[in-house]
C-alpha cells in the first residue's frame, strides 16, 4: 500500500504543519457523527499526544506516516492525496474513486487548522 501525496499537496500540508507543533499522521475519524458508508472519514492530524491507536505505519510521498492499522483495510493499495486550489481542498481518492473531498487537517483538540 502507498499513499502518493502531489506536490501541491505536499506545499498545503507544510503551510499548515510549520504553524503547528506536533507529527503529522494519517487518521480514520470514526467519532464525528458521520454517516458515511464505513461510518467515518480519512483526515489528516497534527498531534503532540501518543495515541496507541496509531499502531501502524503508511508509506507516503513524505514519509511513513503513522496510521491505525485496522483502518487500512478501508482502502486500496495505490491511493493519493491531492490539492484541488479552485475548491481549497485537500482530496484523498484510489483507483476505486473518490474516498473523501475535503481531508480536513485536525490538531489534538480536534479543531480543524485546515
Amino acid at each position: 500500500m502507498f499513499l502518493t501525496i502531489t506536490e501541491s499537496a505536499q506545499q498545503k500540508i507544510n503551510r499548515v504543519s510549520s504553524s503547528h507543533k506536533g507529527q503529522l499522521v494519517f487518521y480514520y475519524e470514526s467519532r464525528m457523527g458521520c454517516t458515511c458508508g464505513n461510518n467515518g472519514i480519512f483526515l489528516l492530524k497534527i498531534t503532540e499526544q501518543n495515541d496507541p491507536e496509531l499502531d501502524s505505519t503508511l508509506p507516503t510521498s513524505l514519509g511513513d506516516l503513522p496510521v491505525q492499522g485496522w483502518s487500512l483495510s478501508f482502502l486500496d493499495e495505490q491511493i493519493k492525496l491531492d490539492f484541488n486550489k479552485s475548491k481549497n481542498a485537500l482530496i484523498l481518492s484510489s483507483d476505486s474513486g473518490l474516498i473523501n473531498d475535503n481531508v480536513l487537517i485536525l490538531n489534538d483538540d480536534n479543531q480543524s487548522i485546515y
